[in-house]
Formats: C-alpha cells, structure tokens, sequence
C-alpha cells in the first residue's frame, strides 16, 4: 500500500477519496512531532495544505533537507500565489504545484502521477536514490503479495470445501502448504457409480508456478472421464505431458473405493505408495503399482492395483513431505513408522483423529527441525 504523508488537509472529500483509492494516509497531530515523524515513516509521497499551522515554505525546506525525504515528490495545495510563487523561487526539487480551488481529480490524478514517477524512477538502479529503490522494491512486494494472494485463493477453489460422507466410511484430510501456495493438491468425490474416488497429487516446486500446474491437474481430472483409477492417471497424463515444461513432473495416487463391497481399485503414477491396515491381522502393507509421474512421457501405461477394506481397516495416501521429511539426525519419517503408527491406534478413533494423532507424531519426530515441503494425507476408513 503506498502511503501519504498528508500536512494541513481539511478537505474531507479528497482525502476520503485517497483512501478509497487504497492510498495510507500519515498526518501528524502536532506539528512538534513532525521531525519524528518524518524521520520515522517512510512514504511515497507529500501532501501539504497552506493551511497548515507551520510555515509552508520552512517546512518544504526542512523536508529537502532530510535524508528520509529527500526524494520524495511533494504536492503543494495553496491558494495564496505569492506563497507559491516564493516557494517556487527556491528551486526545490521533486514540487508539483495545484492551485485552490481545485478539483479531487485533478489533485488525485497529480498524486498518482508522482507516485508512479517514483517507482519508474526506483527502475534505474543506477541513478535512483535509495528512497526511489525501496519505493520500487516495496511496489513489487505489494504486487507479488497480492499475485500469491490470488494464487491461494485459486488453489483453496480447486480442493473440495466439503468432503464426501456416507455412513459406510470415514474421510478426512491434513493439508498442510509449506508457503502460502503449496505443490500438493487433492480431490474427492462421489462417481457416477456411487464409489468414492479420491486423488492426492504432489507438483515439483512451489509458489505461483505450482499453483498453475496444480490447476492443470484438476482440470486434466475433469477432462478425463474416466472411473477406473489405472485408466484415469493414463488419460491425465496425455492431457499434460505436453503442457508441462521439461523438468516438471507431477506425481499421483488415485483410488475408487466401493463403500457397499469394500473393495478398491487404485493406481500410482511415481508416487508414495498407499498404507493399508488390515485390523483383523494387525498388519500395514504398502499399496504399490507402476506408473511414471506425469510429464515424463506422454503414452505412459499404469498399472491396476486392488485390495479390499474390511470393518476398520484404514487407508492412508499422502505425499513425500511426510516420508522425506527427516530429523535432526537425517533420519527420514519414511514407512515404517507411521505403519506402525497405523497398526497401534486404537479401532475406535475417526479418521481426523487419527490423523491428528499422525501429525503430532510427525512433529515429535522432527523435533523442531523445519519442513521443506509440503504435507498432505488423506485418511479414509470403512465403517460398514
């Protein structure tokens, strides 16, 4: 947010506007506070009205000759013409002039002018001054904030805002984005045949450029049409390999669960394979199938797994940033404990609690040490 440095304005109407036009104001309460004021804010721009109770003129003058505001375009508002005309005599520079009376848009349109002058000028590395540089760098801040700010927003749209229910299984989800825009994303919902189907993916990278694959995905996912876990990642794939940029890969689970018989289809393209409780035998296994990731070549083939789920068994996908995240002895997560994890909890817990008991476990075992990527698990247990 660019931010004004407003001396001596009454008008309501103008700077009422200036706010509305996203503009921060700073006006002193006491003109005694204005040198540590001055000193203090860094702003983009000078407002002053003649009518303020300091000397005008003394004032322009005591700005010019702070570092802080140096630089820094002034807009002079004054009805008084000998006034404007001894203020110009002194040659300061960076002084824009409006005469009262005046118009908001004129005075509105003036201030935008300068400001943008400013940031143009913070481009030229090697004639601007310092005050123009971090004018320049703080409008390329506001402006990448608000592109991931928009990003979040679209990948938060492209996961399920509700997940799906029925009294035959539990589903929940931990996702957890490592910046404000993650490399993983997932999906879930009903078939055309009533089954489950569910898809975790994991993009290489972070930020704006994974949030726009991550919108590939979900439309490739749409685009397919196809139920069948083996023959879906097949038809995604086609549908991005030639998007993606060399180097990019995108890694997939997608199962379909039949919540009346318990069976499951699913498929992997180069991802972390699936952790299967059995409860009846006390046992995890790892639920594996060939498939490249997306984006290596275009006519991969993925192979179709099954299993089948009995009363409280448990299924659990998610993504390497919890089987690679290490501790502070480089010790990987990896399989084993969380299978183990799995196997110990007690039969009478929900899905969401049984992944909050997962992730408080993660992050015992991590001990503090920070995460690189991103984490998502999906927890998927039969009821009935």
């Amino acid at each position: 947010m660019d931010s004004l440095l407003v001396f001596g304005s009454k008008d309501e109407k103008l700077t009422g506007f200036l706010k509305k036009m996203g503009y921060n104001l700073i006006s002193p309460g006491d003109q005694d506070l204005i040198p540590e004021l001055v000193e203090k804010s860094m702003v983009d721009l000078i407002l002053i009205d003649s009518r303020i109770e300091t000397q005008a003129v003394d004032l322009c003058e005591f700005l010019r000759a702070q570092d802080s505001t140096k630089q820094v375009p002034i807009v002079f508002v004054s009805a008084n013409r000998e006034e404007l005309a001894e203020i110009k005599s002194l040659g300061l520079p960076k002084l824009e002039f409006v005469a009262a009376p005046y118009s908001i848009g004129s005075v509105v349109s003036k201030i935008a002018t300068q400001v943008r002058l400013r940031k143009m000028a913070g481009e030229d590395e090697g004639n601007a001054s310092i005050g123009e540089v971090n004018a320049r760098l703080r409008d390329l801040n506001q402006r990448f904030t608000k592109q991931l700010q928009e990003a979040q927003a679209i990948q938060l749209s492209l996961i399920p805002k509700v997940l799906p229910q029925d009294h035959r299984f539990d589903l929940a989800v931990a996702y957890q984005p490592l910046e404000q825009v993650g490399g993983d994303w997932y999906y879930a919902a009903f078939s055309p045949s009533n089954k489950l189907s569910v898809q975790i993916a994991d993009v290489t990278g972070h930020g704006l450029s994974a949030a726009f694959i991550c919108a590939m995905t979900k439309l490739a996912l749409i685009a397919a049409e196809r139920e069948l876990p083996h023959e879906l990642l097949r038809q995604m794939n086609m549908l991005m390999s030639t998007s993606l940029h060399s180097g990019t890969f995108v890694t997939a689970f997608s199962y379909l669960y039949d919540p009346a018989s318990g069976h499951l289809d699913f498929a992997r393209a180069g991802h972390p394979p699936g952790l299967l409780l059995d409860r009846a035998k006390g046992e995890v296994s790892q639920l594996k199938s060939d498939g490249f990731a997306f984006g290596f070549f275009a006519m991969s083939e993925y192979s179709h797994g099954q299993a089948t789920l009995g009363i409280n068994d448990v299924l659990m996908i998610y993504t390497d940033g919890l089987s690679e995240a290490q501790d502070r002895n480089g010790v990987s997560y990896g399989y084993q404990r969380p299978s183990d994890l799995l196997r110990d909890l007690d039969p009478g817990l929900s899905s969401a609690e049984m992944l909050s008991v997962l992730l408080e476990d993660f992050d015992s075992f991590r001990d503090g040490r920070l995460l690189k990527d991103d984490t998502t698990a999906i927890m998927l247990k039969r009821l009935a």
